[in-house]
C-alpha cells in the first residue's frame, strides 16, 4: 500500500518500536496478566442515550496541527471532560506524531474507573499485540484503521478484539472501506472527516458515508468538529456519537464548550 509521507512515517516508526515491545513485554505474559484484570467500563454504553455522545480526546500533539500542550495534568483534564458532561475519553498513545505513550492509557484508565466511565485507545494498530496490550492497561475500545490493513491482517485483529473483550471502533474514510466494515460482525463504525494521506479535513466525508451506515450499527463522526453546528450536522448525517479533543483543548472555557457539546440531540 502506498501512504502519505507523514503517514508513512508513523507506520515505518510503528513497526520498530512494536518490535521492540514485543522483546521486552512478550504477548504471552500480557495475556497471562488479563487473567487476572478486572474488565473495563462497557464502552458501548455510552450509545444509549437521547443526545449525541462525546468522546473528548487527549493528546499533546498532532500530525497536523504539531504540538498542542506538551505538558498535560491527566488528571485535571479528564476530571473537566467527565463533569462536563463527557461519555467517554480518547487516550493518543502513538509517540511518533502525537507524542503519546501507553503510559498514558494506563493512567487515564485508572482515573475513569472512579466514575466507570469508558476509555478509547487511540493509536495506528497494525498488530494484534497491540489489542492484547491496550485491554491490559485499561482501555473499553480501540480504534482499528482500515485503510493501514490488509484485509486479512484487519479481519484478524478484530477477531483479537473479540476474544479479548474489547471493543473496536472501525475506522473508515472510503464507501470501500466501509463495505469492508461492515462485511465483518462489528457494532462501532468511525467515519474520519480527515483523509490520513494529506491531512485535508471536510465535513462532507461523514455528510457522505454517514446515511450509508445501517441504523442498528453505532457511528461515530470523527475530525474536524469545532463548534456546536459540526455535531448537529453530523447528528443530521446519522452520528450517535462525535470525537473532539483538540478545539476543546485549546478553548478558554473548556467546560462550558463541553457541556454544549454533549447537549446536541440523536436524530435517529
Amino acid at each position: 500500500m502506498k501512504y502519505g509521507p507523514v503517514l508513512e512515517d508513523i507506520l515505518l516508526n510503528k513497526s520498530r518500536l512494536l518490535e521492540e515491545s514485543k522483546r521486552q513485554n512478550p504477548i504471552v505474559k500480557i495475556e497471562k496478566l488479563l487473567e487476572t484484570t478486572n474488565p473495563p467500563p462497557e464502552f458501548k454504553s455510552i450509545f444509549y442515550s437521547d443526545s449525541v455522545s462525546l468522546i473528548a480526546e487527549i493528546k499533546r500533539s498532532s500530525a497536523s496541527a504539531g504540538k498542542i500542550f506538551a505538558d498535560l495534568n491527566l488528571n485535571e483534564i479528564v476530571s473537566t471532560y467527565v463533569e462536563n458532561g463527557a461519555s467517554a475519553i480518547s487516550i493518543l498513545t502513538e509517540k511518533t506524531r502525537f507524542s503519546g505513550d501507553i503510559s498514558d492509557l494506563t493512567e487515564v484508565s485508572s482515573i475513569t474507573k472512579l466514575s466507570n466511565t469508558p476509555t478509547l485507545q487511540k493509536d495506528f494498530v497494525i498488530d494484534e499485540y497491540q489489542v492484547v496490550e491496550g485491554r491490559a492497561n485499561g482501555a473499553s475500545a480501540i480504534l482499528i484503521i482500515v485503510s493501514i490493513l490488509s484485509e486479512q491482517d484487519f479481519k484478524k485483529i478484530i477477531d483479537k478484539c473479540k476474544s479479548v473483550n474489547i471493543t473496536p471502533l472501525v475506522e473508515v474514510f472510503t464507501e470501500e472501506e466501509l463495505d469492508l466494515a461492515l462485511s465483518v460482525d462489528v457494532e462501532v463504525i468511525g467515519i474520519n472527516n480527515r483523509n490520513l494521506n494529506n491531512l485535508e479535513t471536510s465535513l462532507k466525508v461523514f455528510e457522505n458515508l454517514g446515511p450509508k451506515v445501517p441504523k442498528e450499527k453505532f457511528v461515530i463522526a470523527e475530525s474536524g468538529l469545532k463548534k456546536v453546528q459540526d455535531v448537529e450536522l453530523m447528528a443530521e448525517c446519522g452520528a450517535d456519537a462525535v470525537l473532539i479533543g483538540e478545539s476543546i483543548l485549546k478553548n478558554s472555557d473548556m467546560p462550558s464548550l463541553i457541556n454544549q457539546l454533549s447537549s446536541v440531540k440523536k436524530c435517529k
